[in-house]
């Protein structure tokens, strides 16, 4: 594990009280249903680079999953927090959990810091896990970057997304869900979604597009699936 930022001692406090609180959490989660993991084994024993996708409010769980499931097989996954206060306790949270932190955001350090996932994915395989809608929204508008990054990596878009019979909305910009204790979790795994080298900009705005109408409909599956429960 490496970090790329310093990370002050109240950060890593506040870090370690959200990630205490997460493990305690999950340890009363059931998964119901996983639509798509075939293509999640797949994706862990190839360990190949992806760029793992999801809207921001589903962070929370997933995080939780991908922490279980990836990191703590070895898998190399990389994650960008911004330069903000609370990014410090984000970036302090994916050094607990194992995972290369790269600080930056779109409007401060973003260029630097895709820059630097480039290298990651392309010169030391690592994956890498991007909010398209983050890290301050509009909720659900999915930005380019994640397309770009597609387009010059060549490597695969991975759509997630979950749902919870019963959950918390934080009244923040993203509406960010935590499953309550005990909730019944549904998770689905899109297919790939690939962006041409070549792409123009046109090309690419498609794409961009596919990604957000994707995702939408991934959470109105994952919320059907939890409802037949």
């Amino acid at each position: 594990m490496k970090a790329e930022a310093n990370i002050s001692l109240k950060a890593r406090f506040f870090a370690g009280l959200l990630t205490l609180l997460k493990k305690l959490l999950s340890l009363t989660y059931r998964v119901e249903s996983f639509e798509g993991q075939e293509r999640w084994e797949t994706i862990l024993k190839e360990n190949t680079p992806v760029l793992l996708t999801a809207w921001h409010n589903r962070v929370f769980y997933l995080s939780i999953m991908i922490k279980r499931e990836i990191v703590r097989r070895g898998f190399k996954l990389a994650i960008m927090t911004s330069l903000s206060k609370d990014g410090q306790i984000g970036a302090a949270m994916g050094m607990i959990s194992g995972a290369r932190v790269v600080r930056g955001s779109p409007s401060r350090g973003g260029t630097e810091g895709f820059r630097r996932f480039y290298r990651l994915m392309k010169k030391e395989g690592y994956s890498i896990v991007i909010l398209p809608d983050g890290s301050k929204g509009p909720k659900y508008e999915a930005k380019m970057g994640v397309v770009v990054m597609a387009q010059l990596t060549k490597c695969p878009i991975i759509p997630m997304s979950f749902s919870a019979d019963r959950y918390w909305e934080i009244p923040s910009w993203d509406k960010m869900i935590i499953p309550k204790p005990f909730a019944r979790i549904s998770v689905v795994i899109g297919d790939d979604i690939l962006v041409d080298r070549d792409a123009d900009e046109q090309a690419l705005e498609s794409s961009r597009k596919s990604v957000e109408q994707v995702l939408m409909e991934m959470n109105a599956r994952a919320k059907a699936l939890i409802s037949k429960g």
